[in-house]
Protein backbone atom coordinates (compact mmCIF):
# COMPACT_ATOMS: atom_id res chain seq x y z
CA UNK A 1 0.00 0.00 0.00
CA UNK A 2 1.19 3.60 -0.74
CA UNK A 3 -0.29 6.49 0.04
CA UNK A 4 0.45 10.02 -0.82
CA UNK A 5 2.18 9.74 -4.09
CA UNK A 6 1.13 12.30 -5.57
CA UNK A 7 -0.53 15.37 -4.41
CA UNK A 8 -3.90 14.50 -6.08
CA UNK A 9 -3.81 11.29 -4.19
CA UNK A 10 -5.16 13.31 -0.51
CA UNK A 11 -7.62 15.89 -0.49
CA UNK A 12 -9.03 17.55 2.16
CA UNK A 13 -11.27 19.95 2.30
CA UNK A 14 -12.54 22.10 5.80
CA UNK A 15 -16.31 21.70 6.73
CA UNK A 16 -16.74 24.77 9.15
CA UNK A 17 -19.05 25.19 11.41
CA UNK A 18 -22.96 25.71 10.40
CA UNK A 19 -23.07 28.65 12.84
CA UNK A 20 -19.83 30.46 11.45
CA UNK A 21 -20.60 29.88 8.12
CA UNK A 22 -23.96 31.55 7.97
CA UNK A 23 -23.49 34.38 10.09
CA UNK A 24 -23.68 37.03 7.50
CA UNK A 25 -24.43 37.56 3.65
CA UNK A 26 -22.36 39.11 1.15
CA UNK A 27 -24.39 42.47 1.49
CA UNK A 28 -23.93 42.48 5.29
CA UNK A 29 -20.76 44.78 6.37
CA UNK A 30 -18.44 42.53 8.44
CA UNK A 31 -15.14 43.32 9.74
CA UNK A 32 -13.50 40.43 8.39
CA UNK A 33 -13.15 38.91 5.29
CA UNK A 34 -13.98 35.27 4.74
CA UNK A 35 -11.66 33.31 2.33
CA UNK A 36 -11.25 30.15 0.82
CA UNK A 37 -7.49 29.20 0.83
CA UNK A 38 -6.68 26.12 -1.81
CA UNK A 39 -3.25 24.75 -1.37
CA UNK A 40 -0.96 22.19 -3.13
CA UNK A 41 2.09 20.64 -1.75
CA UNK A 42 3.05 23.62 0.49
CA UNK A 43 3.23 23.57 4.64
CA UNK A 44 0.17 25.16 6.19
CA UNK A 45 2.41 27.84 8.10
CA UNK A 46 4.22 28.57 5.16
CA UNK A 47 1.24 29.82 3.45
CA UNK A 48 -0.08 31.67 5.78
CA UNK A 49 3.22 33.48 5.99
CA UNK A 50 3.35 34.07 1.95
CA UNK A 51 -0.33 35.55 2.44
CA UNK A 52 0.85 37.31 5.50
CA UNK A 53 3.80 38.97 3.42
CA UNK A 54 2.47 38.91 -0.04
CA UNK A 55 -0.63 42.00 1.55
CA UNK A 56 1.63 43.26 4.57
CA UNK A 57 -0.51 41.55 7.12
CA UNK A 58 0.66 40.86 10.54
CA UNK A 59 0.52 37.00 10.92
CA UNK A 60 -1.61 37.19 13.96
CA UNK A 61 -4.46 39.04 11.89
CA UNK A 62 -5.01 36.04 9.91
CA UNK A 63 -7.56 33.59 11.31
CA UNK A 64 -8.00 29.71 10.71
CA UNK A 65 -9.89 26.68 12.28
CA UNK A 66 -6.65 24.07 12.37
CA UNK A 67 -3.54 23.17 10.31
CA UNK A 68 -3.61 20.83 7.18
CA UNK A 69 -1.57 18.54 5.97
CA UNK A 70 1.60 19.75 3.41
CA UNK A 71 1.79 16.83 1.16
CA UNK A 72 -2.13 17.00 -0.58
CA UNK A 73 -4.32 19.45 -1.72
CA UNK A 74 -6.09 21.41 0.99
CA UNK A 75 -9.50 23.81 1.02
CA UNK A 76 -9.21 25.45 4.12
CA UNK A 77 -11.16 28.99 5.61
CA UNK A 78 -9.35 32.14 6.76
CA UNK A 79 -10.25 35.36 7.88
CA UNK A 80 -8.71 38.66 7.23
CA UNK A 81 -9.38 41.88 8.87
CA UNK A 82 -11.76 43.51 6.36
CA UNK A 83 -9.95 46.70 6.23
CA UNK A 84 -7.20 45.26 4.21
CA UNK A 85 -9.29 45.29 1.14
CA UNK A 86 -10.52 42.23 -0.46
CA UNK A 87 -7.54 40.37 -1.84
CA UNK A 88 -6.97 37.35 -4.49
CA UNK A 89 -4.18 35.13 -4.74
CA UNK A 90 -3.89 32.96 -8.72
CA UNK A 91 -0.87 31.02 -8.37
CA UNK A 92 -0.26 27.07 -9.81
CA UNK A 93 0.37 25.66 -6.10
CA UNK A 94 -1.99 28.38 -4.15
CA UNK A 95 -4.98 30.22 -4.34
CA UNK A 96 -6.90 33.31 -2.09
CA UNK A 97 -10.50 33.80 -3.03
CA UNK A 98 -13.30 36.08 -1.32
CA UNK A 99 -16.46 34.38 -0.12
CA UNK A 100 -17.91 36.98 1.66
CA UNK A 101 -17.95 39.34 5.42
CA UNK A 102 -18.42 38.11 8.37
CA UNK A 103 -18.24 39.51 12.17
CA UNK A 104 -16.01 37.31 13.93
CA UNK A 105 -12.54 36.36 12.91
CA UNK A 106 -11.93 32.10 12.74
CA UNK A 107 -9.87 30.55 15.39
CA UNK A 108 -9.01 27.46 16.58
CA UNK A 109 -11.90 24.97 17.30
CA UNK A 110 -14.42 26.69 14.99
CA UNK A 111 -14.07 23.96 12.44
CA UNK A 112 -16.81 21.30 12.20
CA UNK A 113 -14.46 18.48 10.37
CA UNK A 114 -13.32 17.58 7.35
CA UNK A 115 -14.02 15.96 4.06
CA UNK A 116 -11.62 13.23 2.56
CA UNK A 117 -10.75 12.19 -0.57
CA UNK A 118 -8.15 9.94 -0.49
CA UNK A 119 -6.84 7.59 -3.18
CA UNK A 120 -4.57 4.41 -1.61
CA UNK A 121 -2.01 2.79 -4.43
CA UNK A 122 0.12 0.08 -4.79
CA UNK A 123 -2.94 -2.37 -3.64
CA UNK A 124 -2.00 -6.63 -4.51
CA UNK A 125 -5.03 -8.45 -6.34
CA UNK A 126 -4.81 -10.71 -3.47
CA UNK A 127 -6.10 -8.01 -0.82
CA UNK A 128 -9.32 -7.13 -2.55
CA UNK A 129 -11.64 -9.27 -0.34
CA UNK A 130 -9.76 -8.53 2.73
CA UNK A 131 -10.34 -4.80 2.27
CA UNK A 132 -13.79 -4.95 1.06
CA UNK A 133 -14.26 -6.83 3.92
CA UNK A 134 -12.35 -4.32 6.06
CA UNK A 135 -14.53 -1.28 4.50
CA UNK A 136 -17.96 -3.61 4.63
CA UNK A 137 -17.03 -3.38 8.80
CA UNK A 138 -16.26 0.75 9.14
CA UNK A 139 -18.89 1.19 11.39
CA UNK A 140 -15.92 3.15 13.53
CA UNK A 141 -12.55 3.48 14.26
CA UNK A 142 -10.03 3.96 17.60
CA UNK A 143 -10.15 7.34 17.86
CA UNK A 144 -6.32 7.34 17.78
CA UNK A 145 -3.68 10.36 17.45
CA UNK A 146 -1.40 9.56 14.49
CA UNK A 147 1.93 10.17 13.76
CA UNK A 148 1.64 13.79 12.44
CA UNK A 149 1.03 14.63 16.41
CA UNK A 150 4.32 13.08 17.07
CA UNK A 151 6.67 15.50 14.66
CA UNK A 152 8.67 16.79 18.16
CA UNK A 153 9.02 13.00 18.78
CA UNK A 154 12.26 11.08 18.00
CA UNK A 155 13.15 7.44 18.65
CA UNK A 156 10.43 7.49 21.21
CA UNK A 157 12.04 9.93 23.06
CA UNK A 158 9.57 12.93 24.24
CA UNK A 159 10.61 16.14 25.39
CA UNK A 160 8.13 16.56 27.79
CA UNK A 161 8.61 13.01 29.97
CA UNK A 162 12.47 13.94 29.90
CA UNK A 163 11.75 17.56 31.43
CA UNK A 164 8.76 16.06 33.91
CA UNK A 165 11.04 13.30 35.02
CA UNK A 166 14.08 16.29 35.54
CA UNK A 167 16.37 14.75 32.49
CA UNK A 168 17.13 18.53 31.36
CA UNK A 169 20.05 17.89 29.05
CA UNK A 170 18.42 14.57 27.30
CA UNK A 171 15.34 17.16 26.82
CA UNK A 172 17.62 19.43 25.31
CA UNK A 173 19.63 17.07 23.12
CA UNK A 174 16.51 15.90 21.52
CA UNK A 175 15.35 19.23 20.11
CA UNK A 176 19.18 20.27 19.19
CA UNK A 177 20.34 17.23 17.82
CA UNK A 178 17.46 15.50 16.46
CA UNK A 179 15.92 16.45 12.88
CA UNK A 180 13.22 15.24 10.43
CA UNK A 181 14.37 14.46 6.54
CA UNK A 182 11.99 16.80 5.65
CA UNK A 183 13.67 20.01 7.87
CA UNK A 184 16.29 22.71 6.11
CA UNK A 185 19.70 21.33 5.06
CA UNK A 186 20.78 24.10 7.20
CA UNK A 187 19.52 22.97 10.19
CA UNK A 188 20.18 19.36 10.07
CA UNK A 189 24.21 20.11 9.32
CA UNK A 190 23.71 22.32 12.72
CA UNK A 191 22.08 19.82 14.64
CA UNK A 192 24.89 17.54 13.57
CA UNK A 193 27.46 19.58 14.47
CA UNK A 194 26.33 20.18 18.00
CA UNK A 195 26.03 16.62 18.26
CA UNK A 196 29.29 15.81 17.49
CA UNK A 197 30.32 18.91 19.56
CA UNK A 198 28.01 18.58 22.84
CA UNK A 199 29.15 21.27 25.35
CA UNK A 200 31.77 23.06 23.62
CA UNK A 201 29.26 25.89 23.19
CA UNK A 202 32.17 28.60 22.45
CA UNK A 203 33.36 26.44 19.20
CA UNK A 204 29.34 25.69 18.52
CA UNK A 205 28.17 29.68 18.75
CA UNK A 206 31.40 29.92 15.92
CA UNK A 207 29.68 27.63 14.25
CA UNK A 208 26.27 29.68 13.68
CA UNK A 209 28.16 32.74 13.78
CA UNK A 210 30.33 31.37 10.10
CA UNK A 211 26.83 30.01 8.86
CA UNK A 212 24.87 32.75 9.27
CA UNK A 213 22.42 30.89 11.39
CA UNK A 214 19.51 33.09 12.03
CA UNK A 215 17.14 30.76 13.97
CA UNK A 216 16.49 32.58 17.42
CA UNK A 217 15.60 29.64 19.15
CA UNK A 218 19.52 27.99 18.86
CA UNK A 219 21.15 31.32 18.82
CA UNK A 220 19.80 32.37 21.82
CA UNK A 221 20.14 28.90 23.35
CA UNK A 222 23.85 28.40 22.19
CA UNK A 223 24.18 32.02 23.64
CA UNK A 224 22.99 31.49 26.85
CA UNK A 225 24.87 28.07 27.19
CA UNK A 226 28.62 30.03 25.74
CA UNK A 227 27.83 32.32 29.63
CA UNK A 228 30.36 30.04 32.31
CA UNK A 229 27.87 29.89 34.87
CA UNK A 230 25.29 28.66 32.45
CA UNK A 231 27.73 25.91 30.62
CA UNK A 232 25.54 23.11 32.12
CA UNK A 233 22.00 25.08 32.69
CA UNK A 234 20.05 22.87 30.71
CA UNK A 235 16.72 23.74 32.62
CA UNK A 236 16.96 27.71 31.87
CA UNK A 237 18.57 27.14 28.29
CA UNK A 238 15.08 25.84 27.64
CA UNK A 239 13.23 28.73 28.84
CA UNK A 240 14.52 30.27 25.01
CA UNK A 241 12.33 27.78 23.25
CA UNK A 242 9.69 28.89 21.44
CA UNK A 243 6.18 28.76 23.43
CA UNK A 244 4.39 27.15 20.57
CA UNK A 245 7.09 24.58 20.56
CA UNK A 246 6.98 23.56 24.28
CA UNK A 247 2.74 23.44 23.88
CA UNK A 248 3.49 21.13 21.00
CA UNK A 249 5.90 18.92 23.35
CA UNK A 250 3.79 18.50 25.91
CA UNK A 251 0.40 17.37 23.70
CA UNK A 252 3.04 15.11 21.99
CA UNK A 253 3.08 13.31 24.99
CA UNK A 254 -0.25 13.51 26.83
CA UNK A 255 -1.39 12.13 23.16
CA UNK A 256 0.90 9.14 23.69
CA UNK A 257 -0.31 8.59 27.16
CA UNK A 258 -4.05 8.44 25.51
CA UNK A 259 -3.40 6.28 22.89
CA UNK A 260 -1.89 4.01 25.65
CA UNK A 261 -4.70 4.45 28.07
CA UNK A 262 -7.32 3.50 25.23
CA UNK A 263 -5.28 0.53 23.75
CA UNK A 264 -5.95 -0.55 27.27
CA UNK A 265 -9.55 -0.32 27.72
CA UNK A 266 -9.95 -1.87 24.18
CA UNK A 267 -8.45 -5.00 25.66
CA UNK A 268 -11.04 -5.20 28.10
CA UNK A 269 -14.01 -5.39 25.64
CA UNK A 270 -12.13 -6.91 21.84
CA UNK A 271 -11.24 -10.97 22.13
CA UNK A 272 -7.95 -11.52 21.91
CA UNK A 273 -8.53 -13.38 18.74
CA UNK A 274 -10.65 -10.13 17.18
CA UNK A 275 -7.49 -7.78 18.31
CA UNK A 276 -5.03 -6.39 15.52
CA UNK A 277 -1.66 -4.71 16.26
CA UNK A 278 -0.31 -1.97 13.93
CA UNK A 279 3.12 -0.22 14.84
CA UNK A 280 3.25 3.44 14.43
CA UNK A 281 5.76 5.96 14.78
CA UNK A 282 5.34 5.60 18.83
CA UNK A 283 4.58 2.70 19.84
CA UNK A 284 1.46 0.15 18.66
CA UNK A 285 -1.80 0.67 18.14
CA UNK A 286 -4.68 -1.87 18.55
CA UNK A 287 -7.32 -2.89 15.81
CA UNK A 288 -10.30 -5.10 15.93
CA UNK A 289 -11.72 -6.51 12.76
CA UNK A 290 -15.13 -5.69 14.00
CA UNK A 291 -17.08 -5.17 16.91
CA UNK A 292 -21.21 -6.06 17.00
CA UNK A 293 -24.17 -3.63 17.48
CA UNK A 294 -24.06 -4.14 21.90
CA UNK A 295 -20.18 -3.39 22.38
CA UNK A 296 -20.16 -0.73 19.37
CA UNK A 297 -23.45 1.01 21.52
CA UNK A 298 -22.03 0.63 24.91
CA UNK A 299 -18.68 2.41 23.20
CA UNK A 300 -19.46 4.85 20.38
CA UNK A 301 -20.47 7.34 23.24
CA UNK A 302 -17.99 6.81 25.56
CA UNK A 303 -14.90 9.10 26.37
CA UNK A 304 -11.50 9.28 27.92
CA UNK A 305 -9.41 11.42 29.77
CA UNK A 306 -6.02 13.35 28.91
CA UNK A 307 -3.53 12.72 31.81
CA UNK A 308 -3.24 16.37 33.22
CA UNK A 309 -2.04 17.80 36.86
CA UNK A 310 -5.14 19.03 39.59
CA UNK A 311 -7.33 16.83 37.94
CA UNK A 312 -9.26 14.38 40.37
CA UNK A 313 -8.88 11.14 38.86
CA UNK A 314 -10.74 9.60 41.79
CA UNK A 315 -14.28 10.93 40.44
CA UNK A 316 -14.10 8.47 37.47
CA UNK A 317 -14.81 4.79 37.50
CA UNK A 318 -12.93 2.14 38.58
CA UNK A 319 -11.66 0.68 35.39
CA UNK A 320 -10.64 4.16 34.46
CA UNK A 321 -8.34 4.89 37.18
CA UNK A 322 -6.49 1.55 36.86
CA UNK A 323 -6.25 2.06 33.48
CA UNK A 324 -4.38 5.14 34.14
CA UNK A 325 -2.47 3.92 37.32
CA UNK A 326 -1.08 0.97 34.97
CA UNK A 327 -0.10 3.38 31.82
CA UNK A 328 2.00 5.54 34.37
CA UNK A 329 3.35 2.69 36.14
CA UNK A 330 4.77 0.98 33.24
CA UNK A 331 6.34 5.17 32.02
CA UNK A 332 7.83 5.21 35.46
CA UNK A 333 6.26 8.33 36.44
CA UNK A 334 3.50 9.46 39.10
CA UNK A 335 0.48 11.90 38.25
CA UNK A 336 1.83 14.56 40.34
CA UNK A 337 5.51 14.97 38.01
CA UNK A 338 3.20 16.53 35.66
CA UNK A 339 2.83 19.88 37.77
CA UNK A 340 6.63 20.14 36.38
CA UNK A 341 5.26 20.41 33.00
CA UNK A 342 4.18 23.81 34.45
CA UNK A 343 7.32 25.47 33.36
CA UNK A 344 7.03 24.81 30.05
CA UNK A 345 3.65 26.04 29.78
CA UNK A 346 -0.10 26.06 30.39
CA UNK A 347 -1.56 22.12 30.47
CA UNK A 348 -4.35 22.13 28.65
CA UNK A 349 -7.19 18.95 30.15
CA UNK A 350 -9.98 17.22 27.37
CA UNK A 351 -12.11 14.54 27.46
CA UNK A 352 -11.82 12.50 23.83
CA UNK A 353 -14.29 10.18 22.34
CA UNK A 354 -12.70 6.70 22.22
CA UNK A 355 -14.15 5.83 19.09
CA UNK A 356 -15.04 7.65 15.80
CA UNK A 357 -17.60 7.07 13.36
CA UNK A 358 -16.55 8.30 9.44
CA UNK A 359 -19.59 9.17 7.76
CA UNK A 360 -20.82 9.51 3.81
CA UNK A 361 -18.41 6.80 3.27
CA UNK A 362 -18.00 6.36 -0.40
CA UNK A 363 -15.44 4.23 -2.68
CA UNK A 364 -14.88 2.83 -6.15
CA UNK A 365 -14.27 -0.20 -7.35
CA UNK A 366 -10.43 -1.51 -7.99
CA UNK A 367 -8.56 0.37 -10.56
CA UNK A 368 -5.27 -0.67 -12.70
CA UNK A 369 -2.73 1.66 -10.97
CA UNK A 370 -0.80 3.84 -13.44
CA UNK A 371 2.25 4.37 -11.01
CA UNK A 372 2.53 1.28 -9.81
CA UNK A 373 2.58 -1.72 -12.44
CA UNK A 374 1.06 -4.50 -12.16
CA UNK A 375 -0.63 -2.69 -8.89
CA UNK A 376 -4.31 -1.71 -8.26
CA UNK A 377 -5.50 1.44 -6.34
CA UNK A 378 -8.75 2.59 -4.83
CA UNK A 379 -10.42 5.92 -4.22
CA UNK A 380 -11.98 6.46 -0.57
CA UNK A 381 -14.13 9.39 0.60
CA UNK A 382 -15.45 9.92 4.04
CA UNK A 383 -15.86 12.61 6.88
CA UNK A 384 -14.48 13.11 9.92
CA UNK A 385 -15.56 15.42 12.98
CA UNK A 386 -12.33 17.63 13.58
CA UNK A 387 -9.11 16.42 15.75
CA UNK A 388 -10.16 13.10 14.18
CA UNK A 389 -6.89 11.74 11.50
CA UNK A 390 -7.80 10.21 8.28
CA UNK A 391 -5.03 7.91 8.62
CA UNK A 392 -6.26 6.00 10.70
CA UNK A 393 -9.40 4.93 8.67
CA UNK A 394 -6.22 4.05 6.24
CA UNK A 395 -4.37 2.15 8.70
CA UNK A 396 -7.55 0.52 9.89
CA UNK A 397 -8.78 -0.72 6.40
CA UNK A 398 -5.40 -1.53 4.56
CA UNK A 399 -3.58 -2.75 7.20
CA UNK A 400 -5.99 -4.47 9.42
Amino acid sequence: MKLRQIPEDFIVEEILDNDIDGIKSNTDKGSFNLYILKKTNIENLKALSYVSKEFNIPLKDIGYCGLKDRHAITTQYITIPSNYGTLSIDEENLKLNYIKSIKKPLKIGDLKGNRFKITVRDIDKNDFLKIAENLKNLNSVPNYYDDQRFGSVFHNKFIAKEYLKGNYENALKILLTNYKKSENKRIKDLKRYIKSNWNDWKKILKYIKNNKIKSKMFVNIIKYLNYEKNQTNYKEALKYVDNRLKKLFISAYQSYLWNECVKELLKNYIPKDERIYLDYSCGTFLFYKKIDDELFNKLKDKTFPTIAPDIDYNEFDEEYQNIIAKVLKKEGIKLNDFNKLNDLGRISYSERYILFIPKNIKYETFKKDELNKGKYKITLEFELNKGSYATIVIKRVFNA
